[in-house]
């Protein structure tokens, strides 16, 4: 016996189901699972008996398959001999040199016999051919007619699936008819809502007029038909421009940069004047129509901010200012237990005063905690000097009118006041 003929009795040949590698064992392998060179994953091995087993079984599956070759060629001629050869090239191309006889002579001969095999050895009692040596199932063409069932069923489930729509709607139809009346009151409150927004819009509209026709004013008495409460603006405004006559500032922009807010009855938002500067106005809604707040447009108190430094009134005079804390204490304000400091300026000048606050009086708190928050306020307030003060920049504040520039005092109330002290 030659040497080749020795070898192939000690060796069997196997192919990896994983990369299809092919590679030897030998023959009287125990069964215990190996390692596939190419892909290095561990194979589950049969023992000798079921190899022995499996080879009868293939060697079966080729004998049919070449009963089967022939008797198609027979029938059909070189044509079919011609579609063999291809079969075979193309199982060919997952041999290999070293493999065994009978795996290279293992062809596939239909899902028959490989039912015929499971079946045989599942009345055994033996396990069936593991997943590695089955084959994939042929697959067979859909007929025409299961296509034509198929079409005709869908076409049934699209136009029961358009009558249920139909019926959907016309439920609903009728359902829509009868509202009840939470329906109604929720339609209600949304055309409400609707029309708080238009009214806003007209708010925001009608003071842009309003704006305009006080900036292009020529005169003080021009400007008394579009002040809020005239009876006491007016006689301020007399005394406020007896230096510094009114003139007719001009406006660029009405609502710079979009900056219209409505709050209840006050329209404010920013103007660019006619050289460029930004300032802030309010329009107030009265029963007379829209008006202008001359006021908070000017800052007003009764006493000029200049002034202040020189005359240091004694008595209470009012303030429009912008607030903000500070930890600023000497001369007769060094007690920070007993003051509460604030930087009170005026967006017209540059010098700012100091003012404190009693921080034990009870009226004081809410100014002192909105201060607290860390930013700049507005306010309306009242100051005075303290009769034995050597500085024009210190001062007492002896009371918080409001929050804001614009006063709340009735127009009745203010017309009884002084027009200025």
């Amino acid at each position: 016996m030659s040497g080749v003929d020795k070898t192939k009795q000690n060796w069997e040949g196997l192919i990896c189901p994983v990369c299809r590698f092919v590679f030897r064992i030998p023959i009287n392998h125990s069964g215990n699972g190996v390692i596939c060179p190419a892909c290095s994953h561990l194979l589950q091995i049969p023992t000798v008996e079921q190899r022995q087993m499996y080879a009868n079984v293939r060697l079966a599956r080729a004998s049919k398959s070449r009963s089967q070759q022939h008797s198609i060629k027979k029938r059909h001629g070189d044509v079919a001999d011609t579609h063999l050869k291809k079969e075979e090239t193309h199982d060919a191309e997952y041999e290999y040199e070293y493999a065994d006889d009978e795996l290279t002579t293992f062809k596939n001969s239909g899902q028959a016999i490989d039912q015929a095999v499971d079946d045989h050895y599942q009345m055994d009692g033996a396990d069936p051919l593991p997943s590695w040596e089955h084959e994939t199932a042929v697959a067979v063409p859909i007929s025409p007619m299961t296509w034509m069932l198929s079409g005709s069923l869908l076409g049934v489930s699209i136009v029961l699936m358009a009558i249920w729509l139909v019926l959907q709607s016309a439920d609903d139809q009728t359902n829509a008819a009868l509202v009840d009346d939470g329906q109604t009151e929720f339609s209600v409150a949304a055309d409400k809502t609707n029309f708080e927004e238009d009214d806003e819009r007209q708010m925001i509209k009608k003071s842009k007029k309003i704006i305009e026709k006080f900036l292009n004013a020529k005169s003080v008495s021009e400007l008394g038909e579009l002040v809020r409460t005239p009876s006491v603006t007016i006689p301020r405004m007399r005394i406020w421009y007896q230096d510094d006559a009114w003139k007719a500032q001009g406006v660029r922009v009405i609502g710079y940069k979009k900056s219209a807010v409505v709050n209840e009855q006050v329209v404010t938002m920013d103007v660019q004047l006619n050289d460029f500067s930004v300032k802030t106005i309010s329009v107030v809604k009265t029963e007379l129509g829209y008006k202008v707040d001359w006021e908070s447009w000017v800052a007003w108190s009764s006493v000029k901010w200049g002034d202040l430094f020189v005359m240091r009134p004694n008595q209470p005079v009012e303030v429009r200012v912008q607030c903000k804390r500070v930890n600023y204490y000497n001369r007769l304000f060094d007690d920070s237990n007993k003051w509460f400091a604030v930087r009170l300026s005026h967006p017209d000048f540059d010098r700012s005063i100091y003012g404190y606050v009693d921080s034990g009086a009870p009226h004081f708190f809410g100014f002192i905690a909105e201060l607290l928050r860390g930013e700049e306020v507005l306010a309306t307030l009242n100051i005075s000097y303290p009769s034995n003060t050597s500085v024009g920049n210190q001062v007492t504040i002896t009371e918080h009118l409001n929050s804001g520039w614009i006063s709340d005092v009735p127009a009745e109330t203010q017309a009884k006041q002084p027009a200025s002290r």
